[in-house]
């Protein structure tokens, strides 16, 4: 059975993600052409060694993100980050990442559901995303609401030229 916890000291550790499979194989990455969506084949792996899964852990654990994780007994099997200052009345969403195997279960959607929720409690007029340019991500963005953002983060568009800046009026 799946939980889903607000992260804190007692339930997530340097090692929490040591298990977790962040592997996406990517056949099709979209991209933009005169503001529109587009979709072209651009196939890459994605994939966080054991160091980067610690670093992001550790993240975590320091406070740079409200954090929620998904957990099957003590394994995480789902992660969402959100930015804890707002951004122009916008929450941002650092990341949605859902374990290899535990994909496409509605973990994902229901760490959306939180994250919607705390927008909420945040005053959030919208929920912002740097999405990762790959077919099923983008998708699953657009399935939750989002749209291409008018008033992209420029930090955002700089750190990841290739990302699709998203947005989910609430």
């Amino acid at each position: 059975m799946i939980e889903i916890k607000k992260t804190d000291e007692t339930n997530l550790f340097e090692d929490s993600f040591d298990d977790f499979e962040r592997l996406q194989v990517v056949t099709n990455v979209y991209g933009l052409a005169d503001g529109k969506l587009i979709l072209v084949g651009d196939p890459f792996v994605m994939d966080w060694p054991l160091e980067r899964k610690r670093e992001e852990a550790r993240e975590i654990m320091n406070g740079k993100y409200i954090a929620y994780c998904a957990y099957e007994g003590d394994t995480v099997v789902g992660v969402l980050e959100l930015v804890p200052k707002l951004d122009k009345e916008r929450l941002i969403i650092e990341g949605i990442h859902v374990s290899k195997d535990y994909r496409h279960q509605g973990i994902g959607r229901k760490l959306f559901e939180l994250a919607v929720e705390k927008a909420h409690e945040m005053d959030a007029k919208s929920l912002y995303a740097s999405a990762c340019p790959a077919e099923e991500t983008v998708d699953f963005y657009l399935a939750m609401g989002f749209t291409v953002s008018d008033d992209p983060i420029a930090i955002y568009r700089e750190n990841e030229p290739l990302d699709i800046q998203m947005e989910c009026k609430l």
